[in-house]
């Protein structure tokens, strides 16, 4: 049953994905020349998939699963052999079409391949103790599918308060007017429907108490839910997908089959789940044991690391080069969860000819937070101002900030008054962007619930399975290894939910008056960031004008985080820093 409805799936979704061939071709949303940039930091796997993601080798693929898949769905249950191979090839060309065909598969593809995975590993041996793994890998994996969808969405406020039928109703993508308008006029059901999602995805795991009895329910509500979601919002194949692992939950939960077959079968063997348990346990306390060997490394910091206690009690640790230089004294505010280690091709460029302080706010890094205060904006400036009277005494100070950093430069810039000469912003936020950006509205909502999620994730060891970003992999190869324990550290996600939440309360409070300075303000905007939303290129023209002289460029080629992490944008931007200290101090003519 799992074999088939798998196939089922796999077949659609070939059919599908040969039909839609343009979206491979040029400007296509699967054009494979973009798509292998998610992916071109791993160089051998890049130049693999380059041979198998060309418009005719992603057909011969795609032929070959829906072949395999046909194969599998006709009588040919004798032809053990042959039902092997076929699972073979639907399993191999799942792998070689997934990275090239990201927008239009998700979910469902992936719970196929693991479904004809484990079907190709079950066939492989005529041994029944072998398909009974199988078939306990499916029904375990079908369990944390729904556990973990739901106590996901338990984060979410949204679907707590029961608004997120409603809302995703309401959506071009996934929505469904008549849905939405009927949930509009029965909102109490409305809640109703959405709270009884989240507890059969939530309570899920319990298929497997009471002896099994409660399975049917589980398994026969987890099929109607995605069977309404086909209707209603379009996810036909999740139907299939899912669904194909329900047989080896009623397998794995039947308790006749414990004790002795049907129909002659010998008992189930469940040797896989008691090995499944003690390997999650083991896994569980050696991630625990190296995020705590990690937490310890981050806090030492790095070498020639200085710390200062702050009016509020927090402890900065900060990072001082080319002190002796003459000039003022650059000062750098990093983005939100983002490491100090991200300014590292930027400030070693600057060094050179300036005195430059790369530090780390209270709770990231090596830095303590220790103010028992209820977090706001404020705080950080505040200590930031401690920090540039502490390192730059009587010197002029130059602040540059990325993303939120920005925002922070500017509110120090205030602060500080005329000790501060010049703003530098990169791509920064703009306290108006929730508001006046859809897009930048729309990102905060799930930044939102993946912050909520991060630090608990990290405290229990599962720091090496977070993807690392591009952003990490661009920085200099002798500070690599930090930036990764840095950010696998709770800590800073633990940090970056604070200043999030505080930010955000304050961006929806602002008033549309700008921190206005004494200084000049130098704003750097990205280009991928003011194509891809147009409203940032009036937010940070306004940003600009926000100090007594401001002026406005465009880093071409650059993207949000690229423009501060990317060697060759990184040695654009201390150029164009490097003229804007030269301006501010010799005078411009």
């Amino acid at each position: 049953m799992a074999e088939r409805l798998s196939a089922a799936t796999h077949l659609v979704a070939s059919l599908e994905l040969l039909r839609r061939s343009g979206d491979r071709k040029p400007g296509g949303v699967n054009n494979w020349a973009i798509s292998r940039e998610n992916m071109s930091h791993q160089a051998m796997a890049t130049r693999f998939f380059d041979k198998v993601s060309g418009p005719r080798a992603s057909a011969a693929l795609h032929l070959a699963r829906a072949a395999s898949a046909a194969f599998l769905l006709a009588p040919t249950d004798r032809m053990r052999k042959s039902r092997l191979s076929a699972n073979a090839i639907i399993t191999g060309a799942s792998i070689g079409t997934f990275p090239s065909q990201l927008y239009g598969t998700d979910g469902s593809d992936q719970a196929s391949f693991l479904v004809q995975a484990a079907v190709t590993v079950a066939r492989s041996s005529r041994q029944p103790r072998v398909a009974d793994a199988a078939l306990w890998f499916l029904g375990l994996q079908s369990t944390l599918n729904y556990a973990a969808s739901g106590w996901v969405k338990m984060v979410s406020p949204t679907w707590r308060t029961g608004r997120a039928l409603p809302g995703v109703m309401r959506t071009v993508t996934y929505g469904h007017e008549g849905a939405w308008r009927t949930a509009e006029r029965f909102p109490v059901a409305a809640r109703t429907l959405g709270h009884a999602v989240l507890a059969m995805e939530c309570l899920f795991p319990l298929v497997f108490v009471a002896r099994g009895r409660l399975a049917p329910t589980f398994v026969g509500s987890a099929a109607a839910f995605h069977a309404v979601n086909a209707a209603a919002m379009g996810l036909g194949r999740f139907v299939g997908a899912f669904c194909a692992m329900h047989p080896a939950v009623l397998y794995v939960t039947d308790p006749r089959r414990r004790s002795r077959g049907t129909a002659g079968e010998p008992p189930r063997n469940d040797l896989l789940p008691v090995v499944a348990a003690g390997l999650a346990a083991a896994t569980l306390a050696g991630g625990m044991a190296a995020q705590a060997a990690r937490a310890r490394k981050v806090a030492r910091g790095r070498q020639g690391m200085r710390r200062v206690r702050t009016r509020s009690g927090n402890v900065l640790a900060y990072l001082t080069e080319n002190p002796q230089a003459a000039g003022p004294v650059v000062f750098f505010e990093s983005a939100l969860a983002a490491s100090d280690l991200h300014w590292e091709w930027l400030r070693r460029e600057v060094s050179q000819h300036l005195s430059t302080v790369v530090y780390q706010r209270a709770g990231y890094g090596a830095s303590e937070s220790r103010d028992r205060r209820p977090f706001r904006l404020a705080s950080a400036v505040e200590d930031f101002a401690d920090l540039a009277r502490e390192t730059a005494g009587e010197r002029p100070v130059i602040i540059v900030g990325h993303s939120l950093g920005g925002y922070l430069a500017l509110r120090s810039g205030q602060l500080l008054g005329d000790q501060v000469k010049g703003v530098v912003l990169l791509d920064s936020s703009h306290p108006g962007e929730l508001d006046r950006s859809p897009r930048q509205a729309g990102g905060a909502v799930m930044l939102d619930t993946t912050l909520r999620l991060m630090a608990p994730s990290m405290r229990i060891g599962m720091g090496p399975l977070l993807q690392i970003p591009r952003a990490i992999h661009r920085l200099p190869a002798d500070v690599l290894e930090l930036a990764l324990c840095q950010y696998r550290d709770a800590r800073l996600w633990n940090a970056s939910h604070r200043e999030w939440k505080a930010t955000r309360a304050e961006f929806a409070a602002f008033d549309g008056m700008l921190p206005k300075l004494t200084a000049e303000v130098l704003c750097l905007s990205a280009e991928a960031t003011l194509t891809d939303d147009p409203v940032q290129t009036e937010l940070h023209r306004e940003l600009a004008e926000s100090g007594r002289a401001g002026a406005h460029h465009v880093v071409e080629g650059a993207d949000h985080e690229s423009i501060v992490t990317e060697e060759r944008h990184a040695t654009e931007v201390a150029a164009r820093i490097g003229a804007f200290v030269r301006g501010l101090t010799e005078g411009r003519p």
